[in-house]
């Protein structure tokens, strides 16, 4: 028998639309597909999440909406509708729904989307297994999911000694500084302020740009072929993405600040060079503010 989180599950009141829905999703690799009712689904749902959850509404819009409300946005699933409803849809979407599809639905339609749905979550844990061999081997952090500084440090001097002193080749270093709140953080709160700042700094790079951790406090990306003007801009994005960002802190609620600093390796004759200009630079930036919005996203409360 398959682990529960490679499996399927199947929420439906009726067995005979239960029987039929597993019928369609027999699937080589996912012998494990169960059908349960909506009572204590999310028990079992927490419990033992699965690898794609199908959710057949049969009318009860209510119902679907209270499911989905208790399920962690990390559960894949796909949800079987009578009919399109808006906000029902909206609040699907919001909490993890990869597919609302009205019904009926031509069988080769749905097993093509449920197949997509499963060869999603293979990737995702192959990704998962080789950043957990990368944490193993002092590549990421275990608390940001970026690189940790002594393998950020690594690829700045490569990055640094790849560059002609005679050619026209450009690179930039950006570092970001966590601010407005009092130091130490508990454990708790210090990494889930990392993971989110680190989430939305390589959400906001490019994917040839390199984010890491630079000491307990920082964070720095490295960005290759680029001159001060496109490290700027990266900057202006991390700033609008950051500002207003609410956290909890040890002495209650707060808002973020951040200080970045820019440099380009102009003149420079060594990668350290480049980290003390950034770090200058960002002694003399101005703190940005991050003043608390009025309907601020609580998925960003740390």
């Amino acid at each position: 028998m398959k682990q529960a989180n490679d499996a399927i599950y199947i929420i439906t009141e009726t067995p005979a639309r239960a029987d039929e829905l597993k019928r369609t999703v027999v699937l080589r690799g996912y012998d494990e597909i169960l059908c349960i009712p909506y009572e204590g689904a999310s028990v079992l749902l927490k419990a033992n999440p699965p690898a794609l959850l199908i959710v057949d509404m049969e009318g009860d819009t209510e119902k679907t909406a209270r499911l989905m409300e208790q399920l962690s946005s990390t559960v894949r699933s796909l949800v079987l509708a009578d009919a399109f409803d808006e906000s029902l849809f909206v609040t699907c979407h919001d909490h993890g729904a990869r597919d609302f599809i009205v019904k009926p639905v031509e069988e080769a339609y749905l097993v093509s989307r449920i197949i997509r749905a499963l060869q999603e979550h293979r990737m995702e844990q192959s990704m998962f297994q080789k950043d957990r061999i990368l944490v193993d081997m002092g590549v990421l952090s275990a608390h940001s999911g970026v690189f940790t500084t002594p393998y950020l440090l690594k690829l700045l001097k490569q990055q640094a000694e790849a560059i002609s002193p005679y050619g026209e080749e450009s690179l930039s270093l950006l570092v970001l500084q966590m601010e407005g709140y009092q130091s130490p953080l508990p454990e708790a709160l210090a990494q889930e302020l990392l993971s989110t700042v680190g989430n939305v700094i390589r959400e906001s790079a490019r994917g040839f740009d390199l984010v890491g951790e630079y000491f307990s406090d920082k964070f720095a990306v490295i960005l290759p072929h680029t001159g001060r003007r496109g490290a700027k801009a990266l900057a202006n994005r991390l700033l609008e993405r950051l500002h207003g960002m609410p956290f909890k802190g040890a002495s209650g609620a707060g808002c973020l600040e951040v200080r970045i600093g820019i440099a380009e390796y102009v003149g420079c004759r060594q990668y350290e060079e480049l980290i003390n200009r950034a770090l200058e630079d960002l002694k003399g930036s101005e703190p940005k503010k991050a003043e608390l919005k009025s309907g601020s996203s609580p998925l960003h409360q740390v």
